[in-house]
């Protein structure tokens, strides 16, 4: 492989396989950087017809050396293993809207991303085949239709809950799963591994390769070329430090540790960070806020597939960038109970997991914590508003208002509020904008002035719609990573 047109990825997450998928159709080499062990047993699912019946995967761990500032009941969950926290993703894929892309233009320009639906939308299309999707056939205002590969529609008794959402601004559908209605063994903690399902297969035919127990602590600048021209990683096993030259780099180590990475990537010409002109890099971390929500029924209602009870549409939203959605809970376990009540399919009670939103803001932050004396310790600085929490108990109401109008007669059992970070869905540390002033990249998810970096998962994200980020973040990388393949094959990079 030639340095001189070697990509390296840092990561192989979802957006990081996203890349190696489309840098590799593109003809360009690809070399993975991957902090994880080769052989580490990622664990063991089985799915029949869309039911999860079997899962064996270990439990999330914290990421050490973090102080908190801010909250310290705040969570950092890393997985540093192929495939990284999709080892435990619920394989949610709901995309993103025109609707989520005007909130952020609504809110300010601070706030205004530099892509819209539009843009992404043909990359949903490309990227949606990679995930065997089961879910609507019929998109809503609030979550358009994807490319699915098995159509799904809830059953008629939940029409009259539909109705009733679409009074008060919300719709009812389907959520769109990642191989949800497969009947399949995965040899990883979920039924959807970014790793074992992308990245394995292109390792096993030579047409990428990867360095394992690898975990990249800087990028290279150099004055001279105006470019990042190496990767410096350590070897987690043995402490010592390796190099890889480079074309172009695609961070994807998750929105803590790409920004970490870059606030190490410091120079004389970028002091505070790699690209880190405006003082932004760390800055804008946002969260979903996350509530779990059981609820008694007066009579059984059916449970299978869950459903998604969308966000108000914006008419109905009293401020900008402040929304939540319920996703019904699912799967064998739940479904096993309906049986032993000699009801298949219905319960008498539902659960939702209600996923919230939180305004960017500069106030939330991580930074290196240069007074530790460990080389990687972090500061957190993050906290849910009071106006986020209350976005989740309005939308936890309604959803007690759409089951009472349907004669449901619904009683509130379990109504807890997680700690920050539960929902793994950090993101904006890195976020694009048009302008430097707001963001890091540009609308390729490349930085701004340091044109051979890219960063690729949701750390990129200038705001946090309350929908699942992961294929929202693959295809920001399969649209990052074409624009960069095209670009080094021009000789334009």
């Amino acid at each position: 492989m030639s340095d001189d047109n070697r990509v390296v990825i840092i990561g192989s997450g979802p957006a990081g396989a996203a890349a190696a998928v489309f840098l590799e159709r593109a003809g360009i080499d690809v070399l993975l950087l991957e902090a994880g062990a080769e052989r580490r047993e990622l664990g063991l699912t089985l799915r029949v017809r869309g039911m999860t019946v079997a899962k064996h995967r270990r439990a999330l761990q914290q990421r050490p050396h973090v102080t908190r500032t801010a909250d310290d009941t705040a969570e950092v969950n890393e997985e540093l293993a192929p495939g990284g926290l999709s080892n435990h993703w619920s394989c949610a894929v709901p995309r993103f809207s025109e609707e989520d892309f005007e909130d952020g233009r609504r809110a300010g320009e601070a706030y205004t991303w530099p892509v819209g639906y539009a843009d992404l939308a043909p990359w949903y299309d490309r990227v949606e085949p990679l995930l065997h999707i089961a879910g609507p056939s019929q998109g809503v205002l609030q979550m358009p239709a994807g490319q699915v590969r098995d159509a799904r529609s809830l059953d008629r008794d939940w029409q009259v809950l539909v109705d009733s959402a679409q009074r008060a601004g919300r719709s009812i559908v389907p959520m769109p799963y990642a191989y949800g209605a497969e009947s399949t063994v995965t040899f990883s903690g979920t039924v959807f591994n970014a790793f074992v399902r992308l990245m394995k297969p292109l390792l096993a035919a030579g047409r990428i390769e990867a360095r394992y127990s690898a975990r990249a602590v800087r990028l290279e600048w150099s004055p001279e070329k105006r470019r990042v021209t190496a990767v410096v990683y350590r070897d987690t096993k043995t402490g010592l430090e390796g190099r890889v030259a480079c074309r172009a780099v695609v961070v994807a180590a998750g929105a803590v540790n790409s920004a970490e990475l870059l606030l190490r990537s410091s120079s004389a010409d970028f002091p505070e960070g790699l690209g880190n002109t405006h003082g932004v890099l760390g800055r804008y971390l946002h969260d979903h806020p996350l509530g779990k929500l059981v609820i008694d029924l007066g009579a059984p209602i059916s449970i299978h597939p869950a459903s998604y009870i969308t966000r108000a549409s914006l008419d109905r939203a009293s401020s900008p960038l402040y929304a939540a959605a319920g996703m019904q809970w699912s799967g064998a376990a739940i479904y096993a109970r309906s049986v032993l009540d000699r009801k298949p399919g219905r319960l008498p009670w539902i659960g939702f997991s209600v996923f919230g939103t939180m305004l960017p803001s500069r106030d939330n932050w991580i930074a290196l914590d240069k007074s530790s004396g460990n080389d990687t310790s972090l500061e957190l600085h993050v906290t849910h508003e009071p106006k986020a929490l209350e976005v989740l108990d309005q939308t936890r109401d309604q959803i007690v208002d759409i089951l009472a109008s349907a004669g449901l007669k619904p009683t509130t059992r379990i109504w807890k509020i997680e700690p920050a970070g539960n929902s793994n869905h950090y993101g904006g540390t890195c976020r694009m904008h048009a302008s430097p002033e707001f963001g890091m990249l540009d609308a390729f998810s490349r930085i701004h002035g340091v044109r051979n970096v890219m960063v690729a998962d949701s750390a990129a994200f200038t705001t946090g719609p309350e929908k699942n980020p992961v294929l929202t973040a693959m295809a920001l990388s399969a649209r990052g990573a074409d624009k960069l393949a095209s670009e080094i094959k021009s000789g334009d990079l």
